[in-house]
């Protein structure tokens, strides 16, 4: 008898979080185009919570503390995020790809006619090419509305401090772990949200504009085009930003311009790829210890789930899924 009520209860408990997990879904489908808003808020929320605090230590009154994190953040992401992201649009819009076979397949002749040694496959180029030609324009295009994302975004993060005593303490209250996993929770998610939403966009710009500047006085290319694409490259484990500057660098030399081809394969090689293996070191493991694969494979993720939010946010939900098995392991496994 107490064996079956047993069964009972627990099958209404299972019962009830299927029950919970389906509308979940369903509103997460359902607001799947504001997704990026939801994340951009919490984000921005995480990074100004500790600012927001002194303000109010400092007895600002609340509401003007809330009203001038917005303008910074309003200020930081529409005007200067979207002139950024508008130049960068315009010149993707008219980039021909073929450029990129060009480039790379004048080098895989030259190399094959000297040294007859062949560095690729006979159709590696042209299907690597095809995929940027595609995956470009689809970058800057996020999931729905851009501005209607991110007016969402700042109305998110005004509720988000508003009411973020509230907020924090119903995440003590509802969360089913120990308070010890819940403080580890907070930590781990603080430090990944600096490390993925600060440190791998900052090192994406600083690769990105110091080789556009070389890409421009060497003449190797379009800065803005080949800048975008080497700090995408940096996302790369292992081969990383040489994927780009190292080729220019080479077709300089094959096309006669000595001086320049040899300028940019030093900077590349001492400036650009320093930025790669000594700032990520410093940064990125001071907050947090993030495998190289989990930026490259997040970006994938995210421009495929929130297009140019994508770069932020993807690293974020695979980091956030390890951090989560993280605490299933140390509350349930972990005797």
């Amino acid at each position: 008898m107490y064996a079956g009520k047993f069964f009972n209860e627990r099958a209404k408990i299972v019962a009830f979080l299927l029950i919970l997990a389906s509308l979940l879904c369903l509103i997460i489908y359902e607001l799947r185009y504001f997704s990026s808003s939801v994340l951009g808020g919490f984000t921005l929320y995480v990074l100004l919570r500790k600012p927001y605090k002194k303000l109010l230590e400092k007895k600002w009154p609340e509401s003007l503390a809330i009203i001038t994190l917005l303008a910074l953040t309003f200020v930081v992401i529409f005007i200067i995020g979207g002139g950024i992201t508008g130049v960068v649009y315009a010149k993707i819009i008219d980039f021909d790809s073929q450029l990129v076979l060009d480039n790379i397949r004048l080098v895989h002749d030259t190399i094959i006619q000297k040294w007859e040694y062949n560095i690729f496959p006979d159709d590696a180029v042209e299907k690597g090419v095809q995929w940027l030609g595609s995956a470009l324009p689809g970058l800057l295009s996020a999931t729905g509305n851009v501005i209607a994302n991110m007016v969402l975004m700042v109305f998110v993060l005004y509720f988000l401090l508003r009411e973020s005593e509230k907020f924090e303490r119903g995440i003590d209250n509802f969360l089913p772990i120990s308070k010890e996993n819940i403080r580890l929770l907070k930590i781990e998610t603080k430090n990944m949200i600096i490390s993925n939403a600060i440190g791998v966009p900052l090192i994406m710009m600083l690769q990105g504009s110091l080789s556009a500047l070389a890409y421009w006085f060497t003449g190797a290319g379009d800065p803005i085009i080949w800048g975008l694409l080497t700090g995408f490259a940096g996302l790369i484990p292992a081969v990383g930003t040489g994927i780009i500057w190292l080729p220019l660098s080479l077709n300089l030399l094959i096309g006669g311009n000595i001086w320049q081809g040899i300028l940019l394969f030093a900077w590349g090689c001492c400036v650009i790829s320093l930025i790669d293996n000594g700032f990520r070191m410093v940064f990125l493991k001071k907050y947090a210890n993030i495998h190289p694969l989990i930026p490259l494979f997040g970006v994938i993720l995210g421009i495929n789930l929130f297009g140019f939010w994508g770069i932020i946010f993807g690293p974020l939900v695979i980091s956030g899924f390890l951090l989560l098995i993280k605490i299933f392991h140390n509350e349930f496994l972990t005797s």
